[in-house]
């Protein structure tokens, strides 16, 4: 039986929107290296289905793909692996692709670590390959090929080096801040999360230490996009917290 093995994953971070592009291969296809040894298929390709066609999602969409996998990896299990020898156990091949979102790279991330990003236009007899060196240069080359056959890749098929994730800087003093946001529900204010269990605030003033707080009012926003299936039940809302610790 064969079963297809996703090896890798690496993001391309556009603006706000994301190319999920994925390292996987057939179990039953090979390749063989310099030395003529069979080694397994190895390529990387976007992660779009059921967006097919497309390669630039919003978070939501990314969402969308990661269930559409998943319920796939349910209806098929075993069908999807992630080694050679482990299929993605229940809910977990979703994670692996949400958890794309966190470690999202630019292009020019990419580059200065010494990955060549791609575009491959398929709709040609001979297949056409497009290096871009920034996210302006790749949007304008998506653009350019609207309409056609394509994929976004790394120029080597088998690795890519992640740059390293950006280190947290100066904590940020809330109190200093003419205002701040804060996610509250009939629960507390919201403290933190985990992949099974959330922390609420529930008698402290939500300039509490332990309550999460956000700079600006599209970034809680985003917090809750990006997080949906886990707090959607709780019905949060954005509130407003100005210097005096007063929520409106």
């Amino acid at each position: 039986m064969s079963s297809e093995i996703f090896y890798d994953k690496a993001f391309i971070l556009v603006g706000d929107k994301y190319i999920p592009v994925v390292n996987h291969g057939s179990s039953n296809c090979f390749d063989f290296d310099r030395r003529g040894r069979e080694i397994p298929e190895k390529y990387w390709s976007v992660l779009n289905y059921p967006h097919t066609g497309r390669v630039l999602f919003t978070a939501e969409e990314v969402r969308e793909i990661a269930a559409a996998h998943e319920e796939s990896n349910r209806n098929n299990r075993g069908g999807t692996r992630k080694s050679r020898n482990r299929s993605f156990e229940e809910g977990e091949f979703g994670r692996w692709i949400l958890a794309g979102m966190k470690s999202a790279h630019a292009v020019e991330d990419y580059r200065k670590h010494g990955n060549t990003v791609t575009v491959v236009d398929y709709s040609h007899e001979y297949w056409q390959r497009h290096c871009v060196s920034t996210t302006e240069e790749l949007l304008d080359k998506l653009q350019e090929l609207s309409g056609h056959r394509i994929t976004v890749t790394f120029g080597d098929d088998r690795h890519v080096t992640h740059p390293p994730m950006r280190r947290k800087g100066t904590p940020t003093d809330y109190a200093a801040l003419p205002e701040y946001y804060v996610l509250q529900s009939e629960y507390g204010y919201f403290a933190k999360r985990s992949c099974r269990r959330i922390w609420f605030a529930r008698c402290q003033p939500p300039s509490a230490s332990m309550v999460r707080k956000f700079k600006k009012e599209k970034d809680a926003q985003k917090y809750l996009d990006d997080n949906h299936d886990i707090l959607k039940k709780y019905a949060f809302q954005i509130e407003c917290v100005q210097n005096g610790g007063d929520a409106s």
